[in-house]
């Protein structure tokens, strides 16, 4: 009776896999479940960065606009200043 097997292990072997394989679908459906909460929390992390990175360059050019009025302010008082016969004579600073 070399390779036969007995028929009351049958039902246990294919209940056994049957219960292994219900346990290891549990453990897919598991896995996958935590892949989309880390996925949706990525993408709640890319948004947030991508928006602070929106308000830097809105600042930054904010920045930008006033550095240039700055600067259009100050070559004008360079230029008034200058104008001056007081301040405009050479050698005198």
């Amino acid at each position: 009776m070399t390779g036969a097997v007995n028929p009351f292990l049958t039902p246990i072997v294919q209940y056994g896999f049957a219960g292994f394989c219900a346990v290891l679908i549990g453990i897919i459906v598991w896995l996958i479940s935590k892949l989309l909460d880390v996925l949706r929390q990525t993408n709640e992390t890319i948004a947030k960065n991508t928006d602070a990175v929106n308000r830097q360059i809105e600042a930054q050019k904010q920045d930008r606009t006033l550095a240039e009025q700055h600067m259009t302010l100050l070559r004008s008082i360079n230029d008034k200043l200058l104008s001056r016969p007081c301040i405009a004579e050479k050698g005198k600073f």
